[in-house]
């Protein structure tokens, strides 16, 4: 833990936005353990490290603006052929009516789900959703996340104690690095 502390206050915020940020970020987000880092720093902030208000802020705000970034992109990126093909293609029809009637849980409680997450900002821009109405369902969904992050990781320390809360998180970040890793070269082989 003493490598955590050594790090300035500031810089404890600035990264934990760059880490919210790149987990709000689809795909690139999908492959970042952002659930286990808002456990870590929520553990981590029982003893001192951050105030978790602060650290809800912070996170809230960074999982938003990476969002943001893949809400813009999609609404770049939407007017390909192949791309409306894809949206439009009767095939999938039957999946995207549930995913335009159900926009605001996919939104608010996708956060919550690991890999989910990051995605959801792409799809709503491709699917026509308006600016406003996705704006308002991503900032609930980031502040419940980064509350259910933070709170969930300090209350862990309170319960287990700060050293063990702080090696269950980090033995779940190397975890799911090798589970990625695992299924990453699965699927090579399988191609």
């Amino acid at each position: 833990t003493a490598l955590f502390y050594s790090v300035p206050e500031t810089m404890r915020y600035v990264l934990i936005f760059l880490s919210s940020f790149i987990e709000g970020v689809p795909v690139i987000g999908s492959l970042f353990p952002g659930g286990t880092v808002a456990l870590l720093i929520g553990s981590l902030s029982e003893g001192g490290f951050v105030n978790p208000l602060g650290a809800v802020v912070v996170i809230a705000i960074g999982t938003f603006a990476g969002d943001m970034i893949g809400f813009v992109a999609g609404s770049y990126f939407r007017h390909p052929r192949w791309l409306k093909t894809f949206i439009e293609s009767e095939k999938h029809k039957k999946g995207w009516d549930i995913f335009d009637r159900h926009l605001a849980i996919v939104v608010i409680f996708g956060k919550l789900i690991p890999v989910v997450r990051s995605t959801p900002s792409i799809f709503a821009a491709l699917r026509g959703v308006r600016f406003r109405r996705y704006i308002l369902y991503s900032g609930i969904g980031s502040v419940l996340w980064a509350f259910v992050g933070v709170y969930g990781g300090n209350t862990l320390a309170k319960t287990l104690g700060g050293s063990v809360a702080l090696l269950i998180i980090l033995g779940l970040l190397v975890v799911s690095g090798i589970i990625f890793l695992v299924q990453r070269i699965h699927r090579k082989r399988k191609k």
